[in-house]
């Protein structure tokens, strides 16, 4: 089940002229004192904590994306799984862990199933206790595409993890999945490991959203293609990773695909995949090849 199956892993209805809300640290920071926090944590279940670990990495979910990646497993139905999702986002929320932007899947008549929630800054902490304290969580309303874009490497996650006889070893969401090289810093969406039970392989992925002239995406091979002569990556991992661009229509893969066959600056076009999101699975399963 994938709520971004219309446009690939992205692409609900926005209006430009909204604004999103998340609590500013300054909110929420004050409000919570490390024992309360501490004594919260406590109560929480392993499901609860996974959940906050989630968007500690991924920054925003629906309702439905947690219900697809934390209870679909062990519920009787889908729908089962959402309202054990919908009240499970509740009492966090209640607990003043998690916060939905105003906007909602659906627009505003979609109903609580369909906020988009992040964590508050308590939330933050608790992902993190007993490790380096939380950056303060950001306290400017977010843009529509930055959000659409961020829901959509939310979604690329789970679908990795929904392939069958497909394990997923590692994923790094950013930052944690930014390489930096010769002084330079290559920001690649989202890096995964997967293995078969046999073989291993490793991928950079970018969720194109088709709002980048080809030349911009050509350059961004440029560097992907200069951090690998550099060979920082397989020197760490072993190998170079799949450099992997997710698009949304067959238009679009049809013009990355040729500007990538015909740019002269790129001398190892092995190393670069375009793909439409229904074209995932089967390429996990086929593995990197490189």
């Amino acid at each position: 089940m994938n709520e971004f199956n219309q446009n690939g892993f992205g692409g609900f209805d926005e209006n430009p002229d909204e604004k999103y809300h998340v609590e500013s640290a300054a909110e929420t920071a004050s409000r919570t004192s490390r024992r309360q926090l501490e004594d919260m944590v406590i109560d929480l279940q392993g499901r609860d904590q996974a959940i906050l670990h989630a968007l500690n990495e991924g920054r925003f979910m629906t309702t439905g994306q947690v219900s697809q990646m934390h209870f679909e497993d062990d519920h009787a139905n889908p729908r089962a799984a959402h309202r054990a999702a919908n009240r499970t986002m509740q009492r966090l929320q209640n607990y003043g862990l998690i916060n939905p932007l105003e906007r909602r899947i659906g627009g505003v008549k979609g109903g609580s199933s369909n906020y988009i929630w992040s964590l508050t800054t308590p939330g933050a902490r608790a992902a993190n206790l007993g490790g380096e304290e939380p950056k303060r969580r950001r306290q400017y309303e977010p843009s529509a595409c930055f959000v659409e874009h961020t829901l959509g490497i939310s979604e690329l996650n789970i679908q990795l993890l929904g392939i069958d006889g497909i394990a997923v070893m590692e994923a790094q969401f950013e930052p944690n999945c930014w390489r930096t090289y010769s002084g330079k810093t290559l920001k690649p969406d989202l890096y995964a490991v997967t293995s078969d039970g046999a073989y291993e392989d490793s991928w950079f992925f970018e969720l194109d959203m088709a709002t980048e002239a080809p030349s911009r995406v050509v350059s961004k091979c440029e560097q992907y293609q200069e951090y690998c002569k550099a060979g920082i990556e397989q020197s760490d991992n072993g190998v170079f990773p799949a450099v992997v661009w997710i698009v949304p229509d067959q238009s679009r893969k049809a013009s990355l695909q040729e500007h990538i066959a015909k740019s002269a600056a790129l001398t190892q076009k092995e190393l670069f995949l375009v793909i439409l999101p229904d074209e995932l699975h089967a390429l996990i399963r086929r593995g990197a090849g490189l």
